[in-house]
């Protein structure tokens, strides 16, 4: 719904020493999975969406009220969806990755939440429904069925009986509207929360097991928000309002329904998180789950120093890494263990939708009001030359809010112009010099900060700091925490910041880029973007159902911000590159469709026959394993062969 920073703020370049092999068998898996014997099926009809249909229902609802025996006539559901993992899966074992910073929260509501919250949300919680991730069609997970009125206002749920949290609590429809008023607690200082679900009428348990609720406008998103809401349990946000939330579940979580769970003591502050699977998940063999959250532990390692996790998991103490690093990738990884098949590498080709990435203004500072002087330093980021020498011609220069058919092709190119830029700069009033040579203005020198938080990104920082002292302006580089940046961005203090945002698969630029957050801490509008015509296409945006037009309007929308120039944006890359130790099974295409760097966490397993395999291979020289290729382009084959483009689920 919202978008989060991610934890690896842009595509950096690091300098590493050269590094051998690892010496040593590193420490294996704490459990082992059991063995298929067998053949697997792969027919999604052997799997069942409801298995042991309403067995834990209260025998006092009657099936008319969502009880046992509920028929679901003039309902919908979704019984035809395919598999999303892969059957042959095992359980067990354990993946360990790394985090540059230890998480600012475990939180995905409430101020200073990153891209971390936002997936360990998905591990922990669940919607009523959720979208299936290669053809977005709604499928169902809390709820087993729903209704949209027919003037698309009201909605229905019908909760499965069978749902449970993790202490065992029934999910009844007064978690949902505990959930509501949550998001709607002005103690939770979220301004984005309440921006979205004060667009509706506060939800009403009909039943233990139906809920309804009513939209108070008409927006083709307001089904899309609800129905992934994750749900939360009114046992316990009962005895809590938004500031205890903030204040008590910090770093620690309540109760979820999902497959995963984090008990206090797994959580090393500073250190590490790890992450449990369930061995009592009450939806553990629906058929939205086959192949799915298959590791007994998800390891997240603490390393702040880019370099040393590079290290780590090169001598095999990170089983799986995200190669962020062009150096790395090209030069770093040819390696006698890649060589060999020990380590594999994969530059995956999918179609994640891109976020925004590069360096913001904080607009509501002097002299960054003024369009002209972000133009100029627009003009003097010299991205083609970072490419071609930081990043060894990986990237493309990023012209775009959006990504895919939601691009305006009319962008601008920013190139490196100083020429230009210091004609920007005289218009602005810029045109005087002190006796250092540097830009004054009312006596005043042209001097900026920038914040980031991830060290690789330097040596391109650095050229941009070189390139703007040529024409008179000074530029502090920052390197702060990721904790500390989070913070200075929600309190809006800072000149200019490093960014990087996850995307959406449906844009939602009313919580990045509407006139009323951008005076308003702990949202993302973070550059003060006001603009009347974006708002104005943003009210028709949200009531505009056909998604060829939604489109157009979004084109509109980041050809504005475009001209407005409150993000010098970066670079992007149409892949994601990922290493990892040869002793995990995955599905043939690695990630999913719409999918990102973290989806190994739900994907993958741990397979004991590739690991003997490898542990052999890694105590004899002499033996080599299957490297594989290097690019998967599988995602591209698929909507080559089936024909598919993105669709809009039903509903809207």
């Amino acid at each position: 719904m919202t978008k989060r920073l991610v934890w690896m703020l842009g595509l950096g370049m690091s300098v590493l020493c050269g590094c051998a092999g690892p010496s040593s068998v590193p420490e294996g898996n704490n459990t082992v999975p059991a063995l298929r014997i067998g053949s697997v099926s792969v027919d999604k009809n052997d799997y069942p969406v409801f298995p042991n249909t309403d067995e834990g229902a209260d025998p006092q609802v009657s099936a008319e009220n969502g009880g046992s025996g509920f028929a679901g006539e003039a309902w919908e559901t979704n019984l035809s969806f395919a598999l999303m993992g892969d059957p042959s899966a095992v359980k067990g074992g354990m993946i360990r990755s790394h985090q540059l910073d230890f998480p600012t929260t475990f939180r995905y509501r409430g101020p200073n939440t990153t891209e971390f919250d936002l997936m360990l949300d998905g591990l922990v919680y669940e919607g009523l429904l959720t979208l299936h991730p290669t053809s977005t069609e709604w499928i169902p997970a809390l709820a087993t069925h729903w209704q949209i009125s027919p003037d698309r206002l009201t909605y229905r749920y019908r909760i499965n009986p069978n749902a449970r949290f993790s202490d065992g609590e029934s999910v009844t429809a007064e978690d949902v509207v505990a959930t509501w008023e949550l998001m709607m607690d002005p103690g939770l200082q979220d301004p984005a929360a309440r921006l979205v679900y004060g667009k509706y009428d506060r939800p009403v348990a009909e039943t233990p097991y139906i809920v309804s609720v009513t939209s108070t406008q008409l927006n083709w998103r307001n089904f899309l928000y609800f129905s992934s809401m994750p749900i939360y349990p009114a046992h316990v946000l009962n005895t809590i309002d938004g500031e205890t939330y903030i204040r008590d579940y910090n770093y620690k979580m309540l109760p979820g329904t999902g497959p995963y769970i984090v008990n206090e003591a797994d959580v090393d502050r500073g250190n590490r998180v790890i992450i449990r699977r369930r061995f009592d998940y009450w939806a553990e063999n629906s058929r939205r789950n086959v192949g799915l959250h298959n590791f007994d532990e998800i390891h997240q390692i603490v390393v702040r120093d880019d370099n040393l996790a590079f290290e780590m998991f090169k001598r095999g103490d990170l089983d799986y890494y995200h190669v962020n690093v062009s150096r790395e990738w090209v030069e770093e990884l040819d390696t006698e263990p890649v060589r060999r098949g020990l380590l594999q590498k994969r530059k995956v080709f999918n179609e994640y939708p891109l976020g925004m990435s590069g360096i913001a203004f904080n607009a509501r500072r002097e002299p960054w009001q003024d369009v002209r002087v972000r133009r100029a330093l627009a003009h003097l980021y010299n991205r083609q030359l970072m490419i071609e020498k930081l990043f060894f011609g990986e990237y493309f220069r990023k012209t775009s809010y959006f990504s895919g058919s939601y691009r305006n092709p009319g962008n601008p190119d920013i190139r490196y112009d100083p020429e230009l830029a210091v004609s920007l700069l005289a218009e602005a009033g810029w045109t005087e010099r002190n006796s250092q040579g540097r830009l004054v203005k009312d006596g005043r020198p042209l001097t900026a900060e920038l914040l980031y938080g991830q060290q690789g990104l330097e040596p391109s920082f650095t050229m941009f700091q070189e390139d703007l002292r040529r024409v008179g302006i000074t530029l502090n580089l920052r390197l702060v925490t990721f904790e500390t940046m989070i913070q200075l961005i929600d309190e809006r203090r800072f000149d200019l910041v490093s960014v990087a945002y996850t995307g959406l698969l449906f844009p939602n630029p009313e919580t990045t880029f509407h006139s009323s957050l951008a005076d308003v801490d702990n949202t993302n509008n973070i550059t003060a973007v006001k603009s009347p015509r974006i708002d104005e296409l943003l009210i028709r945006y949200d009531t505009e159902f056909d998604q060829q037009a939604r489109e157009e309007i979004i084109r509109e929308v980041d050809g504005i911000l475009g001209d407005l120039h409150n993000y010098i944006l970066g670079w992007e890359a149409p892949f994601f590159r990922i290493a990892f130790w040869n002793k995990f099974g995955s599905p043939e295409g690695y990630l999913s469709r719409f999918g990102y760097y973290r989806d190994p966490l739900s994907l993958w397993w741990f397979h004991p026959q590739k690991e003997a395999r490898w542990r052999q291979a890694m105590a004899n020289t002499s033996e080599t394993l299957e490297v594989g290729e290097t690019d998967v382009h599988y995602w591209e084959q698929y909507v080559q062969d089936s024909g598919q483009s993105r669709a809009m689920p039903d509903g809207h």
